[in-house]
């Protein structure tokens, strides 16, 4: 059938209309594209500057010259900014803090370092700021870039203030594979053999990474377990790692519970040889020492959001695991422990041991 003109250009004129709507729509949508982009790219530009008057970042991180060397590269980056770090436990951290805060002292801006109990405890009563809302770059508020989502990058329960940039399998503690033999210890009970008594040490289980482990063995094993694992079995408790790993490879208590994985790695860079065995089976996985805390009341509170994007990123991300030797949460960044993956197919038979939802335990492991 022949179509008469009139229609014809009627059907000519829309499709002339709906061609001008789409490349109008693509135009459109260009420009928004590229107005967030400079929305972002000056303010990124403006923090910078602000952080350049602020002048300094004072900030607690994780013990060894491995983390201190990985965490200074942001000074390297940014040299107008003074970069002052302490090595501070998490336990005494958070003591420190509320005791400065008690005597109207404001002086720490962040923490990079674990988790437990005494962290959240302080969450709540308002001495961590919220740090997602201070996230800015597009690689590090990119989902897609990260396992678990941002909700997944985040500890806590509301899902903001505590950023956990490592995810990997962590062991309940080592043993000196010289003096233990790997028949001995197959399982979590046999911790509680007669022939172990008195060769352990643990981590102070009052905070960290003892109070972080004792807690899941509460969780998975019960309390009855950790009374006898620490009343009968254990000879002595350190707070110091340095310690516990030298105690461990001269024999003297040759298995050390709750061992941190920084001092390990800060031992085998200066080419000190680890016979050491881990002890497996309770299925946990960790952030380890790295998590982000922004405080409240910061000094310097466009420097602490400067170091934060800048930590996140693909770049950082990528030296630092591999120098400390652990698995970044960002998706495209090579794990620096492939031994230590927390496989996809496997999260649900994991628990992890910092999250909000393990405080609970831990409350219950501390009266112990």
């Amino acid at each position: 059938m022949e179509i008469k003109k009139p229609y014809r250009n009627a059907i000519w004129r829309r499709s002339l209309f709906n061609i001008a709507q789409f490349f109008a729509l693509v135009f459109f949508c260009t420009i928004c594209v590229s107005a967030r982009a400079q929305s972002w790219e000056r303010e990124w530009a403006n923090l910078i500057e602000a952080a350049k008057r602020e002048g300094s970042l004072v900030m607690s991180a994780p013990a060894g010259s491995v983390w201190r060397t990985q965490l200074t590269k942001f000074q390297t980056a940014y040299p107008t900014i003074k970069l002052d770090i302490t090595a501070i436990a998490g336990r005494d951290y958070w003591a420190r803090v509320e005791k400065e805060r008690e005597a109207g002292q404001f002086l720490w801006d962040l923490r990079i370092g674990g988790l437990d109990t005494i962290a959240y405890r302080l969450k709540t009563k308002g001495y961590a700021a919220e740090l997602r809302s201070q996230l800015l770059l597009p690689e590090v508020t990119d989902e897609e870039n990260w396992r678990g989502g941002l909700d997944g990058l985040f500890l806590d329960v509301e899902h903001k203030y505590f950023a956990a940039f490592c995810m990997y399998d962590s062991p309940f503690g080592y043993y000196n594979s010289k003096l233990v033999a790997p028949s001995e210890i197959t399982t979590m009970e046999d911790l509680l053999k007669p022939s172990l008594k008195g060769k352990m040490s643990l981590q102070d289980p009052r905070g960290g990474a003892g109070l972080v482990n004792m807690g899941v063995a509460y969780r998975r094993l019960g309390e009855q377990y950790v009374q006898q694992l620490v009343a009968e079995q254990i000879a002595t408790v350190t707070n110091d790692p340095r310690q516990q790993l030298e105690w461990a490879l001269s024999g003297r208590y040759p298995v050390a519970l709750g061992l941190p994985s920084a001092i390990l790695v800060d031992y085998q860079n200066r080419g000190v040889s680890l016979e050491l065995e881990k002890i497996t089976g309770l299925k946990e996985w960790t952030a380890g020492v790295c998590s982000a805390q922004m405080i409240s009341n910061a000094p310097h509170p466009n420097a602490a959001k400067l170091f934060v994007n800048w930590l996140l990123t693909r770049n950082v991300q990528t030296e630092l695991t591999a120098a400390v030797q652990l698995n970044s949460r960002r998706t495209d960044v090579p794990p620096g422990a492939p031994d230590r993956i927390v496989p996809e197919d496997q999260m649900s038979e994991y628990v992890g041991d910092q999250n909000e939802e393990a405080m609970q335990y831990q409350e219950k492991v501390l009266p112990l």
